[in-house]
């Protein structure tokens, strides 16, 4: 029994939002190969394709865009955190008669705050992607070691030219005195 237009309408509807071609002829009672002749005639498995990528690319760009926003008020907040920090630490060294330890009350309240600083100052660079002072010396330290190791090489390289060409030299040389002492007439090829 052949399906009504409208029905067909439900039954693209089912296949636009996932159902299996099984799923689909079970609940309209139409056979699986008559659902997959009119989704191939009608295009709709192209169509659903675009429609998903479609969403996908809108969720991607929302996502980015809420991301974004995320990263924005972290580094605000995180950027008014060390400005807090720094403008706490001004105000302690402008009091010439108070310490720092005085000041923050406690030797572990200055521990404190100098790891409020570390942990903000980190913060900030993980969100900028910068390398830590440690990653930026191995980074430094490691140039250094290839910059060494190609002077080597090219000293190395130099060294073993001028022998070759040496010994170049101490060949031609002695061609050329073995021919000086060669008796006249011989022809003689070196």
């Amino acid at each position: 029994m052949p399906a009504k237009k409208a029905q067909w309408g439900r039954v693209r509807q089912g296949f636009m939002a996932g159902k299996s071609y099984a799923e689909l002829a079970k609940q309209h009672g139409i056979s699986v190969k008559t659902i997959q002749n009119r989704a191939s005639k009608e295009g709709w498995t192209k169509e659903k394709g675009k429609i998903a990528e479609e969403v996908g690319e809108k969720i991607h760009a929302r996502v980015v865009r809420v991301r974004v926003q995320e990263l924005e008020k972290l580094m605000d907040a995180n950027g008014k955190l060390i400005d807090a920090l720094v403008e706490m630490a001004e105000v302690i060294q402008a009091k010439p008669k108070i310490n720092m330890f005085d000041a923050a009350g406690s030797l572990k309240n200055a521990e404190c705050f100098a790891k409020a600083i570390q942990i903000a100052v980190q913060t900030q660079r993980d969100l900028y992607k910068l390398p830590t002072l440690d990653q930026d010396f191995r980074k430094k330290a490691e140039a250094a070691r290839k910059r060494e190791t190609k002077e080597k090489l090219a000293i190395e390289r130099e060294k073993l030219e001028m022998e070759k060409n040496k010994a170049q030299g101490e060949t031609e040389a002695e061609t050329e005195v073995w021919k000086i002492i060669a008796p006249e007439g011989d022809v003689i090829d070196g």
